[in-house]
């Protein structure tokens, strides 16, 4: 690679070497596409260690200039700089060595997988620095930890142990399961931004749920989600066979089964449902990755809800609420913007509208009209997170019935939001200046009300005109 040449011709310059370490070079031995490049530049002689620090800036900002990247500092702490290729696609790391040889630094590192090194005048695969046996690792694909220190060192590497996992499709050491269980206490002392990018790269995979299932079961969720411990002590009856943490799971897996048939299920649709979920909405995510973090959390509320009628029988009446409530805790823990909050709260806020309606005999233009206005934008995603809920509540009182008409109410519901903008959202017959003007009103909440009766009215066809809308207008008034 010219690249190569470049940074070696660089390196020696200034009297150092420079290596390729970790990723990249597991991902050349699994033959995996990878645009992150991470490189060390070191001292010939490492005696001149402590002394050569100063040089790494000089070499790094030379290189971004000769390729035409950006230069910016990424971690002041490591001291690691970033060029970024948006010509070529790549993104380039780089740090000092840490340690007197590759072979410790290498030992600072988190798995043996990418405990790997090779130096940039010989780039050969045959030529790779493997003090950890990571070659061997990634041939056996299991992910083991360098060294027991690894997770005191950085507790995030908690979390990358299931990124990897997922990734690569690797397991994970017993001995490093092991560490892991030990050690888990100590991801609450990460910061909230370094665990939700974790976090949401999981969610990201396809099948989501079952390395949230390894995450809870490593004891790991509970200390990003507190909450989920009350979950798993409130059981349910009727509707529900499992207790609500145990439902939350099977409801994400319900869900992304439902994404995975969207074609089969609604194949009308699913192009622009495929599409709709793809939208980066905030925190450089997908809505797709927002539904199954709300997914998650939809019955977040129901322990604080749970009460026993006089009949005997369990409600959990405002659920989503406190649930939409305390995900804003949540979200405000993992540092997430305003607007990834907002969507999130929304689709849990609503969740339970769709079944609702699929229990009566017709579901009118003002319901579904009311539906996606209150959803905004998030109509789309919540109607999947209603239908993966119903799927994942098998209790004695379910039956097949309500799946079918749970689904054709979605499907009914869908159809009226891509094809039937009359009823979603109505071509306003007049606006709040002419209702002032013609009634003399002021500015305020007031006009605002008028509006919304007034769309509603369209939507059920009791106004087709403007002089009929200026005629409701005056009998609301009146009233």
């Amino acid at each position: 690679m010219k690249i190569f040449k470049l940074l070696n011709y660089l390196a020696k310059k200034r009297k150092g070497k420079v290596y390729l370490v970790g990723g990249y070079l597991r991902d050349l031995i699994l033959k995996r596409k990878n645009k992150d490049l991470d490189f060390v530049l070191a001292p010939l002689d490492a005696k001149h260690l402590s002394g050569f620090t100063g040089e790494l800036t000089g070499f790094v900002k030379e290189f971004a200039e000769k390729i035409n990247g950006t230069f910016f500092l990424l971690n002041d702490r490591y001291q690691t700089n970033r060029v970024i290729d948006k010509k070529n696609g790549l993104t380039y790391d780089f740090t000092k060595m840490r340690g007197r040889s590759m072979e410790e630094d290498l030992r600072k590192r988190d798995f043996t997988i990418n405990a790997l090194a090779l130096d940039l005048e010989k780039p050969l695969l045959s030529a790779v620095i493997n003090p950890y046996k990571g070659k061997e690792d990634i041939k056996r694909k299991i992910i083991k930890v360098v060294g027991k220190k690894a997770f005191t060192d950085d507790p995030l590497r908690l979390l990358r142990s299931i990124r990897f996992r997922a990734l690569l499709n690797f397991k994970i050491e017993g001995k490093t399961r092991k560490l892991i269980l030990q050690k888990a206490t100590l991801l609450k002392k990460v910061s909230g931004e370094r665990i939700r990018d974790e976090l949401f790269g999981i969610l990201a995979l396809k099948e989501s749920h079952q390395f949230i299932r390894e995450l809870d079961e490593l004891k790991l969720l509970t200390q990003i989600i507190p909450e989920i411990e009350a979950l798993r002590k409130t059981d349910q009856e009727g509707f529900h066979h499992l207790d609500v943490w145990k439902h939350s799971l099977e409801t994400l897996e319900h869900t992304e089964k439902t994404l995975e048939d969207l074609k089969k299920l609604f194949p009308k649709f699913y192009r622009k449902i495929d599409k709709h979920l793809k939208e980066e909405v905030a925190d450089k995510q997908p809505r797709i990755t927002l539904l199954k973090l709300a997914t998650l959390l939809h019955d977040l509320g129901k322990p604080q809800t749970q009460s026993i009628t006089s009949e005997g029988r369990m409600r959990f009446i405002g659920h989503e609420e406190k649930g939409a409530e305390m995900t804003e805790e949540i979200g405000k823990r993992l540092r997430l913007s305003r607007k990834a909050i907002e969507t999130v709260k929304r689709e849990i806020l609503h969740h339970m509208r769709p079944g609702n309606l699929s229990e009566v005999p017709k579901v009118t233009n003002r319901a579904i009209f009311r539906f996606f206005r209150d959803c905004k934008e998030e109509g789309i995603e919540t109607l999947i997170l209603s239908y993966g809920d119903r799927l994942a509540a098998c209790g004695p009182l379910a039956t097949p019935r309500m799946i079918k008409r749970h689904r054709e109410v979605v499907k009914e519901m869908l159809g009226d939001y891509y094809e039937k903008k009359s009823i979603v959202k109505p071509k306003r017959l007049v606006n709040g200046n002419e209702i002032m003007k013609r009634f003399k009103l002021s500015p305020g909440p007031k006009i605002g009300e008028i509006l919304e009766a007034l769309s509603e009215a369209q939507v059920e066809e009791k106004v087709k005109t403007k002089k009929e809308a200026f005629k409701f207008v005056q009998k609301l008034l009146t009233n």
